[in-house]
């Protein structure tokens, strides 16, 4: 079984001078080599205009990856699609592919809106369809498979446009395309990422129905897509769950006293950040009218409802009934503030989850069979 961790969790950009640049950048690169070295794969996130450490994911990344043990993944979740040209970011994901060895884990998405579509010179409501990134994902697999002899291939997005006759280099160094997990909150997502040949992200707050439906609508999907065994195998490897609140302590009880101090810290940032540059809008996924819901479920830190605290016995419990569902790869989120005061909770809780969680699922194979699994319980 796989695990990850996303580096600075939640980060708030509330202290918006150059001076303090340095520090959240030093606190990301400290966090991401703990993760490794603990027997996570460190992940990034992308945001632009709100803090510096994520405004170019795969740069940062690319610092850490020659100081982390090499057989970890570096992940990223996630890359906002629509701020890209697409030849440009299949040249990024490849070479980046290339120098890790295929350790790479490349989560795609629309990415948050608020003040970044604009700033990023994407159309607003062309983002907020969700048409802007999967114009630019259609375009990228285009690309992948594009081969110099091919007839010349034109492409254009709401934004960019271009004319291809040459192979784009570096070539990704998994032979098909550098890993791509796919944000499918939507039953309809759900199949349309299996038939694709891409693993998924499930389990997230705004998906449409419970993880178990979820990966029972992938997985039937994912079987009658007729792909090869080798992408089945690679699907049920990086299928991914998204826990995005978990704190381990000595106890339960302690674990959810130190969660609640976490969680008040942070909604704390969310409104100070809020007062100072306007609201933060939640996910970009979520479309039309039921977007101004999100975005207030997200303000209210309806990300943080389902906290997943406790021992190191009682999380592991937690891990178990996932891998029991034929989960293999956990994207695991800690409560806790690095560049605040309750960086204590988010570090303690990453060692104890690194060193009496993780050694007890390391050994578990992926599944092979999308359909192998029981899931017609309802949970």
């Amino acid at each position: 079984m796989d695990f990850s961790t996303m580096v600075l969790t939640m980060y708030v950009a509330t202290e918006d001078s150059p001076e303090t640049d340095e520090r959240i950048l030093g606190i990301a690169v400290e966090q991401s080599l703990l993760a490794a070295e603990l027997g996570f794969n460190p992940w990034f996130t992308e945001h632009h205009f709100r803090g510096s450490w994520h405004s170019n994911p795969i740069q940062f990344a690319s610092y850490i990856a020659p100081q982390i043990p090499s057989d970890r993944y570096l992940g990223f979740g996630v890359l906002s699609l629509p701020y890209y040209n697409p030849v440009r970011l299949v040249e990024a994901m490849n070479q980046l592919d290339q120098l890790t060895k295929g350790h790479t884990l490349y989560g795609l998405g629309s990415g948050f809106a608020g003040i970044e579509p604009a700033g990023m010179g994407v159309d607003v409501e062309y983002h907020r369809s969700g048409r802007a990134a999967e114009d630019t994902l259609a375009v990228m697999q285009r690309l992948w498979d594009f081969k110099t002899g091919d007839p010349e291939y034109v492409f254009e997005t709401g934004t960019y446009r271009g004319t291809v006759r040459r192979r784009v280099s570096p070539a990704p160094y998994r032979k098909r395309h550098p890993t791509v997990v796919r944000t499918a909150s939507r039953n309809a997502s759900l199949v349309k990422t299996a038939q694709m040949g891409l693993p998924a992200f499930v389990g997230s707050f705004s998906a449409e129905a419970p993880l178990r439906d979820q990966l029972r609508i992938y997985r039937k999907a994912l079987a009658e897509a007729g792909h090869s065994q080798a992408i089945i195998e690679d699907c049920l490897r990086w299928c991914t769950v998204d826990w995005l609140a978990v704190v381990v302590a000595d106890t339960d009880a302690e674990a959810m006293a130190r969660a609640e101090v976490a969680k008040a810290e942070h909604l704390a940032l969310r409104k100070t950040y809020n007062e100072r540059y306007g609201a933060i809008l939640g996910p970009a996924m979520s479309r039309g009218p039921g977007n101004a819901a999100a975005a207030a479920a997200y303000a209210a830190g309806g990300d943080m409802h389902n906290v997943i605290a406790g021992t190191p016995d009682t999380v592991a419990k937690k891990v178990q009934e996932l891998v029991d569902v034929g989960v293999n790869h956990l994207l695991v989120r800690f409560l806790g503030e690095w560049p605040g005061e309750t960086r204590g909770i988010s570090e303690e809780s990453m060692k104890l989850f690194g060193r009496e969680v993780i050694p007890r699922f390391k050994d578990i194979p992926s599944p092979r069979d999308p359909l192998a699994l029981d899931l017609t319980e309802t949970v």
